[in-house]
């Protein structure tokens, strides 16, 4: 029965991340259009070039190692998404902080996107936590 809500769980959680790049994130931005490094540098008003250079890689990575993880049934390889989930979730979290100053960002103005990577890497967390050892 654990075996069954791990892989429901990692699934989800995979579906969540990789969805969640098609959504915004904060005042209409998706991560389809911040480029990999704006998350190091700081977030500017320009658009990626292309989705090859933005979030969206990260976020389907992170979703792909969880799908190895199942195959693998590997906890450490599910705990491994959940913290490039997770990592690519709190870049991006900072520097959206940095680029409107702290005093103006609301927790409010955080769109779906944000909450269904949460919700995302949530799910791989327990995944990780409920999958049974290999026999």
């Amino acid at each position: 029965m654990a075996r069954i809500a791990s892989v429901l769980l990692a699934l989800a959680g995979a579906a969540a991340l990789v969805l969640s790049a098609f959504q915004p994130w904060y005042e209409g931005r998706e991560p389809r259009e911040v480029e990999l490094t704006d998350l190091f540098t700081g977030l500017g008003p320009e658009t990626a070039s292309g989705t090859g250079s933005s979030m969206l890689v990260l976020l389907a990575g992170a979703a792909a190692v969880a799908v190895l993880g199942l195959l693998l049934r590997s906890r450490a390889v599910l705990a491994a998404a959940c913290l490039a989930g997770l990592a690519t979730g709190v870049l991006w979290t900072v520097q959206q902080i940095r680029a409107v100053a702290p005093v103006a960002f609301e927790v409010t103005d955080v769109q779906r996107g944000l909450w269904n990577a949460g919700g995302g890497v949530l799910a791989l967390m327990i995944a990780a936590l409920v999958l049974p050892p290999r026999t």
